[in-house]
């Protein structure tokens, strides 16, 4: 009887150690299962609009159980080739991961909002700086502000047109293009091209019933006023920006 229980025991015990074997084995198996992405080489220094070289690319090996949503993000070293010959947006050190997001070019084209067009307005360049003014950001215009024609406090304009000394703020408006720039100044620069007309802000004015929206014609209507003068800009907080 104390044999039978005696080996009892001893099959109950054998279990429970391989169970906790396999157990340990299993974590174990998911601390050395890595996944593979692509980083820049500890000694390689890439610098906007540089080119992705082979040389300066190296693995990754990170464990699986670390990565976390990294994977939804980073570009995996099997997909190296997509990488290299591309143009580095911005600047990386040695040690860096890639990521996708990172590797954005510019548009090939504009992109408009449905029912929506593209309204130029020649803006004062002495009133912002182009290159912290990017696609897709909103700003409004300070134009001249136009008064009854009793009013004493008037000036005249080109062509009889006539205006207040007073200004006021039109907007906001969302920028579609600065010049001939469709993205951001670090993205144009890097993909080894030059901005030019900067002064020249595109914005996406929707149509109602094939006119412009009220605010888009009021604007239209100052500058018409006015020759076509250049107008100040006011950038609005890109996290206001909805």
């Amino acid at each position: 009887m104390k044999n039978a229980m005696g080996l009892a025991l001893a099959a109950v015990l054998g279990l429970a150690a391989a169970l906790l074997n396999w157990s340990y084995l299993e974590r174990r198996s998911l601390e050395i299962e890595a996944v593979s992405f692509l980083a820049v080489a500890d000694t390689a220094r890439i610098r906007p609009g540089d080119t992705f070289q082979e040389s300066q690319l190296v693995r990754v090996d990170i464990p699986r159980r670390q990565v976390g949503r990294l994977e939804d993000s980073a570009v995996m070293f099997a997909d190296r080739h997509t990488v290299i010959g591309m143009k580095a947006v911005r600047s990386y050190e040695g040690g860096e991961i890639i990521l996708r997001q990172d590797l954005k070019t510019p548009p090939p084209e504009l992109t408009l909002l449905e029912n929506e067009r593209v309204m130029w307005i020649p803006v004062d360049a002495s009133t912002f700086v182009p290159s912290l003014v990017a696609p897709g950001d909103f700003v409004s215009f300070i134009v001249p502000k136009l008064v009854d024609l009793g009013d004493p406090q008037l000036t005249g304009t080109p062509e009889g047109t006539v205006v207040s000394k007073e200004h006021e703020i039109v907007g906001p408006f969302r920028i579609v293009s600065l010049g001939n720039r469709l993205g951001s100044a670090e993205v144009f620069r890097a993909a080894g091209l030059s901005n030019a007309q900067d002064n020249v802000i595109g914005i996406g004015v929707r149509m109602e019933r094939d006119e412009l929206e009220p605010r888009a014609q009021k604007l239209f209507d100052r500058l018409r006023q006015t020759n076509f003068r250049q107008v100040g800009v006011l950038l609005h907080p890109r996290e206001k920006q909805k």
